[in-house]
């Protein structure tokens, strides 16, 4: 029943707009990439997002961060297009005190990349594991990823970095992966009753 009002409630809020003439407001275009209109060089978009979590009772502060590195070669990747290195950085407190503070390249991960996919990839995205916090609230569970950096490729390599109350962290090739999004609240779904 619940969805039958819903469905009716969308359609008359369709109706009633088409009625008026009023235009759906378009949601802004998440811009991923920018290119150095001098240099030609593309970079990933920089970006950074912070929030906590309950472990044993105790709440934990956390920050991760996408940004490019212009001081590093750039890399070549398999479109042939031109990139900045990227990295990822991660921190994480429990009030005053700093548990983890960490940045990672791509070549952190060369013990478990395979070498020729680190050439032309770079570190792409960084996001918290909600999946594994659902199953594990031992400890904090992060997804960082190597990969090409362009943004119609789907070639990425994601890693699964776990970090323990007491700032010890490991770091394996991820295999459940479900991610808090980029930008706050995206992961909030619509109330039924919502009207």
């Amino acid at each position: 029943m619940k969805t039958l009002k819903t469905a009716a409630i969308i359609l008359l809020t369709l109706a009633a707009t088409a009625c008026t003439g009023e235009k759906s407001p378009t949601l802004p275009k998440r811009i991923v990439e920018e290119v150095n209109t001098e240099t030609g060089i593309i970079s990933l978009r920089d970006y950074s997002i912070s929030d906590t979590i309950a472990i044993g009772g105790k709440i934990f502060n956390y920050t991760y961060t996408l940004e490019h590195v212009d001081t590093l070669p750039t890399l070549i990747n398999p479109q042939g297009l031109e990139y900045h290195e990227s990295r990822v950085s991660i921190k994480v407190t429990r009030g005053d005190e700093q548990i983890f503070n960490k940045k990672f390249l791509k070549n952190n991960f060369r013990e478990i990349v395979p070498a020729d996919f680190l050439k032309t990839s770079t570190m792409i995205g960084v996001n918290y594991n909600f999946t594994k916090r659902d199953e594990d609230r031992t400890a904090l569970y992060f997804i960082v990823t190597v990969g090409d950096p362009d943004e119609t490729s789907d070639m990425a390599f994601p890693l699964e970095l776990k970090i323990a109350p007491d700032g010890t962290y490991s770091i394996k090739k991820a295999e459940n992966l479900e991610t808090a999004p980029i930008s706050t609240g995206l992961n909030i779904d619509p109330k039924e009753d919502a009207v």
